[in-house]
């Protein structure tokens, strides 16, 4: 037997969407200013961001999709795309046909070092400048705890 809904009060549902709205605000916020500074998306940040990190700028694609907790058509479709624009490059692993390595192209590092500053400082202003530490502190608690629960309960 189903047990009855959790349903939300009316200060709990506010803050749900409350949140809501401040992800897609964020979310907005950042494709702009990386689109309108630099030509790349938010995707393609992330990406970039990862594969710059990595050892000689290079990752297997389903470390990659781990990393950007995305799934494997997504990955590689974002990839595809971001080959023929000569951001990364793909190629088989040598010692697994089935495996493909991801790297960044030097133009791709270009890309990435061109839009960091402005998209530091967008996060800056939209974020941390609204904060006191003791806030962000308890962001921060909260966020950990919840990448750490299971959303299956």
């Amino acid at each position: 037997m189903a047990s009855s809904p959790r349903w939300l009060n009316d200060e709990e549902q506010a803050l749900w969407r409350l949140i809501l709205g401040g992800i897609r605000h964020l979310e907005r916020g950042m494709e702009d200013v990386l689109q309108s500074e630099s030509g790349i998306g938010a995707s393609e940040f992330s990406v970039l961001v990862v594969l710059s990190e990595a050892e000689n700028r290079s990752l297997r694609l389903r470390d990659l999709c781990q990393v950007l907790e995305w799934d494997r058509s997504r990955a590689s479709h974002q990839i595809t795309r971001m080959e023929r624009r000569g951001l990364v490059v793909k190629e088989k692993c040598p010692e697994d046909a089935r495996g493909v390595f991801v790297t960044l192209t030097n133009d791709g590092l270009a890309r990435l070092e061109g839009a960091a500053p402005g998209h530091v400082e967008s996060v800056r202003r939209m974020v941390f400048d609204h904060l006191t530490p003791e806030e962000s502190e308890l962001l921060r608690v909260f966020f950990a705890k919840l990448i750490d629960t299971d959303p299956q309960g």
